[in-house]
């Protein structure tokens, strides 16, 4: 009887250890069987082209060291880093599968996948790729270029946008809000107080923040009328941080009507924003006096502005009642002492 439980105990004993033999080893089997997915030198690229299954195209060139798209239009560089940074770590264990009819499943064939992927180097191709269908969490299947092997990697077709207005850069129309002087609606301007703004800078840190509203001041006020300074302030900065939907060459659409005109001078330059609103769709058309693009935005974005910055919002005028008693109380004798 005891020997027999004894035996038993040795049999688990064995089992255990021989499950953990097994499955360290895979372990390391599989560790040891990481190799980098493609490489190459990100400082000697100059050309990155991404391409999806319904045949849109983005084209970034890197042009004396600056990225732009295929028309000269400037992309963001934070993003094509970080995607480099990506590509560069990638890495793939053993292959998944190596027919032709296994590429066509996990759309990784040369005529069906989610992006195909070229990086350059002197226009000529150093990584090429191609992207399927997902194989897990933010993994998807991959295979590069000339080979049958197909892996599974830590990359989705969302880090490869083939929409070329994903890749621009949407900062490009931002002003510093501290370098606008003035601001022109119309023939009416407001212009900020140097006075105030001297009064700012002798501010110590420790003192609370001087509200920003109050250095700008209105001209052509009458009397009894308010000017909104802190709502004007509020949409100014919308204005000098406005981010378009995409950016274009060419010029404004035909039907498109001129919904508002605005003049920001800045320390260093001078710029007239354009608006206008597309009659058969909810968006707005940009053109600003400094770059020869065409800007897309969306009506969630300009509204606000083109409502906001105007003289009928930010002027408050005195009501019958307000004017009655201004005038009753211009009327009244001077009381003597």
């Amino acid at each position: 009887m005891k020997k027999n439980a004894l035996l038993t105990v040795l049999l688990i004993i064995q089992g255990v250890l021989a499950f953990l033999v097994l499955t360290g080893g895979r372990e390391l089997q599989r560790h040891a069987e990481m190799h980098r997915l493609i490489e190459f030198n990100r400082e000697q690229l100059n050309g990155i082209h991404i391409q999806d299954n319904e045949g849109n195209v983005v084209e970034l060139n890197r042009v004396d060291g600056v990225w732009l798209t295929a028309d000269q239009f400037p992309v963001d560089a934070g993003q094509v880093d970080r995607l480099l940074e990506h590509l560069n770590q990638l890495q793939h264990g053993l292959a998944v599968a190596h027919s032709a009819s296994a590429a066509k499943r996990f759309e990784v064939s040369e005529h069906q996948y989610q992006r195909r992927l070229q990086l350059l180097q002197e226009n000529a191709p150093v990584a090429h790729l191609y992207l399927g269908s997902g194989a897990g969490a933010r993994r998807s299947y991959v295979r590069l270029a000339g080979q049958a092997a197909i892996y599974s990697a830590s990359i989705g077709a969302y880090d490869l946008s083939a929409n070329i207005s994903d890749w621009q850069d949407k900062e490009l129309l931002q002003l510093e809000i501290d370098a606008i002087q003035s601001v022109q609606i119309g023939d009416w301007v407001v212009r900020k107080s140097s006075a105030d703004i001297n009064a700012a800078e002798d501010l110590s840190e420790s003192s609370a923040a001087l509200d920003v509203a109050s250095i700008w001041i209105a001209q052509g006020l009458v009397a009894g009328e308010r000017f909104k300074a802190e709502d004007f302030a509020a949409q100014l900065r919308n204005l000098a941080t406005l981010r378009y939907t995409c950016g274009r060459s060419g010029a404004i659409e035909h039907a498109a009507v001129l919904a508002a005109e605005i003049v920001v001078d800045c320390a260093d330059r001078s710029r007239t924003y354009r608006f206008y609103k597309l009659a058969d769709r909810q968006e707005f058309q940009l053109k600003v006096s400094d770059r020869e693009e065409i800007f897309e935005l969306s009506e969630s974005t300009v509204k606000p502005i083109i409502q906001g910055l105007t003289r009928q919002t930010l002027v408050e005028t005195p009501g019958p009642a307000d004017v009655e008693g201004a005038a009753m109380e211009a009327s009244q004798p001077e009381k003597s002492d």
